[in-house]
Parts: structure tokens; C-alpha cells; sequence
């Protein structure tokens, strides 16, 4: 009986990422920036479209949580794009 043994040496290592803190790190900081702004934004649309109270935050969270996403791949892509993060 063989056994089939992956041998990649990169599979389950961190070997192709010299440090994998740094990307957590980055990816909080990415996080951050994107959902700041998006919330913020989000807030001031619901605000001007004359919603208040509950249905103000319900709305503010969703169109938030929408944007920060969007905020987030843009980040993402840029930073790859000038070769910051892998």
C-alpha cells in the first residue's frame, strides 16, 4: 500500500510570506480606512435623504457595510497594484 504525500513544501507554511503578521497587520489598517470613511458617508446619505432614528441606523448599516467592502477591494487592489502587499 502507498500513500500519496503532497509534497510542496509551500502547503501549509508560511514560507511564501516572510511574515504573516504583516499581513494581518495591513489587512486591519485596510479594514479601518475602508470602514470609517463608509460609514461616514453612508450616515451623511440616510441623514440628507430625511431619515431618522431606527430606520436611520438600519439603513446606515447596510449602505455602510456596502460601501466599506467596496472601499476595502479598491485598497486591496491598489496595493497590489503598486506591489505593497502580495
Amino acid at each position: 500500500m502507498t500513500t500519496n504525500v503532497n509534497t510542496n513544501k509551500a502547503s501549509g507554511s508560511y514560507s511564501l510570506f516572510p511574515s504573516p503578521m504583516k499581513s494581518y497587520f495591513l489587512s486591519v489598517v485596510a479594514i479601518v480606512a475602508a470602514a470609517g470613511p463608509a460609514v461616514w458617508l453612508a450616515w451623511l446619505a440616510m441623514t440628507a435623504v430625511g431619515l431618522e432614528g431606527i430606520p436611520l441606523a438600519l439603513a446606515t448599516a447596510v449602505l455602510g457595510m456596502v460601501l466599506a467592502v467596496l472601499f476595502f477591494a479598491t485598497l486591496v487592489a491598489v496595493g497590489k497594484a503598486i506591489k505593497f502587499v502580495k
